[in-house]
């Protein structure tokens, strides 16, 4: 599932803003995980957080153009009943960058199977978000046995219906653009975020996913070649043969001041925009929710209102009790 378009705007906005940069300060990633990069096939290596913890293995997989790091804060939070893992898939953040790939579901799903092999673990629950929905289900469908449990973050259909599902024809109104208040370093970014989005990714995530140049702009350091295979899709895999528990947890933007966090800052076109927009997309959003629970009958499906599309950022205390209802209920 491509990264949503409001995350899209700020590194387009981001990158049009030629403000020096600042020196950058030393930085030391001040997640409790061991980082390590695992061999997936020959010449790929992939990048493997481990937050540790005992108990079953808890593996998160990333959206589109995000690493392993989205996770940072929110992982850690299931250490006390699980052993915690996040996978970059490669081409991403320190992973490596095979071209011209292949970035196919099959050639992802083989990658977490690769690194479950390498660290001994026989079985795990997989958590995938956005896009990282989409290589859960290969996943599944390739190697059933490996499968504990499912979880779905806002993840619109698992890999079935194209990315993020039925889309209506409307104009997002973007965010407002990066100033020269803005500095153009992971702080500002972060601030910029928490105005425009009302929460930022972790700072280990924003350095990689974002580069600095020496004029100061920041640049998505996603190769086009790798970005235009993901978006590309990976075909549909056999839902019917998952056959593991499966929750999906969806966020639910039904107003504007829940779509888009600078509302109250909205000049009147943009506002009617803006509701244009709501109102031609909410429907398929949720007919997208329809096909997922159509597609997977015996799923959970949850829905949370006013979350953003990184569930487990704008509201991590009720995803956080949603999976934990899930993953250690009977």
């Amino acid at each position: 599932m491509p990264a949503p378009r409001a995350f899209v705007a700020f590194l387009v906005a981001a990158a049009a803003c030629t403000r020096p940069a600042l020196a950058p300060a030393p930085f030391t990633d001040p997640a409790a995980h061991r980082a390590a990069r695992i061999a997936v096939a020959p010449g790929v290596r992939v990048e493997v957080l481990d937050w540790g913890g005992t108990g079953p293995a808890l593996v998160f997989l990333a959206g589109s153009y995000n690493t392993g790091h989205a996770f940072d804060t929110f992982a850690p939070r299931f250490t006390d009943r699980f052993r915690v893992l996040a996978i970059t898939r490669r081409g991403l953040g320190a992973s490596d960058v095979p071209n011209p790939g292949p970035y196919d579901g099959p050639t992802l799903a083989a990658d977490v199977k690769a690194v479950l092999d390498s660290l001994g673990i026989a079985r795990a629950v997989l958590v995938g978000h956005s896009f990282g929905g989409i290589e859960a289900s290969w996943f599944a469908v390739a190697y059933p046995e490996r499968v504990e449990k499912l979880v779905y973050l806002d993840s619109n259909c698992p890999g079935c219906f194209g990315p993020g599902g039925p889309r209506g024809r409307a104009i997002r109104p973007g965010p407002p653009p990066l100033t020269d208040r803005d500095t153009l370093t992971p702080a500002g970014i972060a601030a910029y975020q928490r105005r425009t989005l009302g929460f930022a990714f972790p700072e280990a995530e924003l350095r990689a996913i974002s580069r600095y140049g020496a004029d100061g702009t920041v640049r998505n350091p996603v190769p086009l070649f790798v970005r235009e295979a993901l978006a590309a899709g990976s075909g549909r895999p056999d839902l019917a043969r998952i056959a593991a528990p499966v929750l999906a947890i969806f966020a639910e933007r039904a107003t504007v001041a829940q779509e888009f966090w600078w509302a109250a800052r909205m000049r009147p076109p943009e506002r009617l925009l803006a509701e244009v927009y709501l109102e031609a997309t909410l429907p398929n959003r949720r007919a997208a929710r329809e096909q997922f629970a159509a597609a997977l009958p015996n799923a959970r499906v949850e829905v949370i209102p006013g979350a953003q599309h990184f569930i487990f950022l704008s509201h991590p205390d009720r995803t956080e009790q949603l999976m934990r209802e899930f993953l250690l209920g009977p």
